[in-house]
Protein backbone atom coordinates (compact mmCIF):
# COMPACT_ATOMS: atom_id res chain seq x y z
CA UNK A 1 0.00 0.00 0.00
CA UNK A 2 1.49 3.33 -1.05
CA UNK A 3 1.25 6.52 0.98
CA UNK A 4 -0.26 9.56 -0.72
CA UNK A 5 1.95 12.62 -0.86
CA UNK A 6 0.71 16.21 -0.84
CA UNK A 7 2.32 19.04 -2.82
CA UNK A 8 1.91 22.79 -2.38
CA UNK A 9 1.72 24.81 -5.61
CA UNK A 10 2.17 28.59 -5.31
CA UNK A 11 2.44 31.66 -7.58
CA UNK A 12 -0.56 30.54 -9.60
CA UNK A 13 -2.32 32.95 -11.92
CA UNK A 14 -5.71 33.90 -10.44
CA UNK A 15 -7.44 32.61 -13.58
CA UNK A 16 -6.01 29.06 -13.30
CA UNK A 17 -8.68 26.45 -12.54
CA UNK A 18 -8.35 23.05 -10.90
CA UNK A 19 -8.86 21.38 -14.29
CA UNK A 20 -6.00 23.31 -15.94
CA UNK A 21 -3.65 22.45 -13.07
CA UNK A 22 -4.78 18.81 -13.10
CA UNK A 23 -3.98 18.57 -16.85
CA UNK A 24 -0.47 19.94 -16.25
CA UNK A 25 0.13 17.51 -13.36
CA UNK A 26 -1.43 14.47 -15.07
CA UNK A 27 0.87 14.99 -18.07
CA UNK A 28 3.73 13.96 -15.75
CA UNK A 29 2.05 11.54 -13.31
CA UNK A 30 -1.54 10.72 -12.27
CA UNK A 31 -2.81 12.78 -9.34
CA UNK A 32 -5.29 11.75 -6.65
CA UNK A 33 -6.74 15.23 -6.20
CA UNK A 34 -6.12 18.85 -7.19
CA UNK A 35 -7.61 21.68 -5.13
CA UNK A 36 -7.10 25.35 -5.98
CA UNK A 37 -7.68 27.57 -2.93
CA UNK A 38 -10.61 29.93 -3.54
CA UNK A 39 -11.79 32.97 -1.60
CA UNK A 40 -15.18 32.26 0.00
CA UNK A 41 -16.76 35.60 -0.76
CA UNK A 42 -15.42 36.51 -4.20
CA UNK A 43 -15.00 32.91 -5.43
CA UNK A 44 -11.66 33.99 -6.91
CA UNK A 45 -8.47 31.94 -6.71
CA UNK A 46 -6.05 32.83 -3.90
CA UNK A 47 -3.02 31.96 -6.06
CA UNK A 48 -2.06 28.62 -4.53
CA UNK A 49 -3.21 25.00 -4.68
CA UNK A 50 -2.73 21.57 -3.14
CA UNK A 51 -2.04 18.51 -5.26
CA UNK A 52 -2.28 15.03 -3.76
CA UNK A 53 -0.21 12.40 -5.54
CA UNK A 54 -0.57 8.61 -5.50
CA UNK A 55 2.94 7.93 -4.21
CA UNK A 56 6.17 9.61 -3.22
CA UNK A 57 8.06 8.93 -6.47
CA UNK A 58 5.39 10.59 -8.62
CA UNK A 59 5.23 13.53 -6.18
CA UNK A 60 9.00 13.98 -6.46
CA UNK A 61 8.95 13.87 -10.26
CA UNK A 62 6.01 16.33 -10.45
CA UNK A 63 7.70 18.78 -8.09
CA UNK A 64 10.97 18.60 -10.05
CA UNK A 65 9.37 19.02 -13.48
CA UNK A 66 6.65 21.57 -12.62
CA UNK A 67 8.78 23.79 -10.37
CA UNK A 68 9.38 26.86 -12.54
CA UNK A 69 6.89 25.68 -15.20
CA UNK A 70 5.07 28.65 -16.77
CA UNK A 71 1.31 28.32 -16.48
CA UNK A 72 -0.83 31.21 -17.81
CA UNK A 73 2.26 33.40 -18.07
CA UNK A 74 3.51 32.84 -14.48
CA UNK A 75 6.24 30.49 -13.27
CA UNK A 76 4.69 28.25 -10.62
CA UNK A 77 6.52 26.95 -7.59
CA UNK A 78 5.92 23.36 -6.44
CA UNK A 79 7.17 22.09 -3.07
CA UNK A 80 6.26 19.34 -0.65
CA UNK A 81 3.38 20.42 1.61
CA UNK A 82 4.56 20.95 5.16
CA UNK A 83 1.12 21.54 6.66
CA UNK A 84 0.22 24.31 9.07
CA UNK A 85 2.85 23.39 11.65
CA UNK A 86 5.93 23.85 9.50
CA UNK A 87 8.08 20.74 9.08
CA UNK A 88 6.88 17.30 7.94
CA UNK A 89 4.33 15.81 10.31
CA UNK A 90 5.07 18.04 13.27
CA UNK A 91 2.78 20.71 14.59
CA UNK A 92 4.16 23.69 16.49
CA UNK A 93 3.74 23.11 20.17
CA UNK A 94 2.64 25.78 22.61
CA UNK A 95 5.60 26.43 24.86
CA UNK A 96 4.60 28.47 27.90
CA UNK A 97 7.27 30.30 29.78
CA UNK A 98 8.64 28.60 32.89
CA UNK A 99 6.90 29.82 36.05
CA UNK A 100 9.84 31.96 37.17
CA UNK A 101 10.05 33.86 33.88
CA UNK A 102 6.28 34.25 33.71
CA UNK A 103 6.29 35.78 37.17
CA UNK A 104 9.11 38.20 36.37
CA UNK A 105 7.71 39.33 33.04
CA UNK A 106 4.05 39.78 33.80
CA UNK A 107 3.79 40.67 37.47
CA UNK A 108 3.05 44.32 37.97
CA UNK A 109 4.66 46.16 40.77
CA UNK A 110 1.85 47.13 43.09
CA UNK A 111 1.80 50.82 43.83
CA UNK A 112 0.62 51.63 47.30
CA UNK A 113 -1.26 54.74 48.26
CA UNK A 114 0.95 56.43 50.90
CA UNK A 115 -2.12 58.07 52.40
CA UNK A 116 -3.90 54.79 53.28
CA UNK A 117 -2.00 54.28 56.53
CA UNK A 118 -2.90 57.79 57.69
CA UNK A 119 -6.01 59.04 55.86
CA UNK A 120 -5.89 62.34 57.73
CA UNK A 121 -2.31 63.01 56.60
CA UNK A 122 -2.33 66.42 54.96
CA UNK A 123 -1.23 66.84 51.37
CA UNK A 124 0.87 69.97 51.53
CA UNK A 125 1.76 71.93 48.40
CA UNK A 126 5.11 72.78 50.02
CA UNK A 127 6.11 69.12 50.41
CA UNK A 128 7.81 68.86 47.02
CA UNK A 129 9.55 65.54 47.76
CA UNK A 130 6.18 63.77 48.07
CA UNK A 131 4.49 65.63 45.21
CA UNK A 132 7.23 65.02 42.62
CA UNK A 133 6.57 61.25 42.89
CA UNK A 134 3.20 61.90 41.23
CA UNK A 135 4.49 64.15 38.40
CA UNK A 136 5.96 62.90 35.11
CA UNK A 137 9.24 64.12 33.62
CA UNK A 138 7.25 66.48 31.42
CA UNK A 139 5.51 68.11 34.39
CA UNK A 140 2.15 66.36 33.96
CA UNK A 141 0.20 64.82 36.81
CA UNK A 142 0.26 61.01 36.57
CA UNK A 143 -3.02 59.11 36.30
CA UNK A 144 -4.48 56.97 39.06
CA UNK A 145 -3.47 53.85 37.17
CA UNK A 146 0.16 54.89 37.37
CA UNK A 147 0.13 56.31 40.90
CA UNK A 148 -2.07 53.76 42.66
CA UNK A 149 -3.87 56.49 44.59
CA UNK A 150 -7.49 56.33 45.65
CA UNK A 151 -9.79 58.80 43.89
CA UNK A 152 -10.08 61.30 46.74
CA UNK A 153 -6.33 61.18 47.40
CA UNK A 154 -5.66 61.69 43.68
CA UNK A 155 -7.79 64.84 43.77
CA UNK A 156 -5.98 66.15 46.85
CA UNK A 157 -2.55 65.47 45.31
CA UNK A 158 -3.59 67.04 41.96
CA UNK A 159 -4.73 70.23 43.71
CA UNK A 160 -1.49 70.42 45.68
CA UNK A 161 0.64 69.86 42.54
CA UNK A 162 -1.24 72.55 40.59
CA UNK A 163 -0.84 75.00 43.45
CA UNK A 164 2.89 74.22 43.74
CA UNK A 165 3.31 74.64 39.97
CA UNK A 166 1.48 77.97 40.00
CA UNK A 167 3.70 79.19 42.84
CA UNK A 168 6.82 78.03 40.98
CA UNK A 169 7.83 75.33 43.48
CA UNK A 170 7.45 72.57 40.86
CA UNK A 171 8.22 73.34 37.20
CA UNK A 172 5.44 72.91 34.65
CA UNK A 173 7.88 71.15 32.35
CA UNK A 174 11.27 69.54 32.93
CA UNK A 175 12.00 69.15 29.22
Amino acid sequence: MSIKKKLFVSNLDFEVTSEQLREAVDAIAPSASVVVAVDRESKRSKGFAFVEMQNEESARSVSEQLNGFILNGRPIKVVEDRGKGGSEGTQRKFEPLPPIQRMQLFRRKKKLDPFIEDPEKPVDYRDIAVLTRFVSERGRILSRRLTGLKANNQRRVSKAIKRAQNLGLIPFSNV
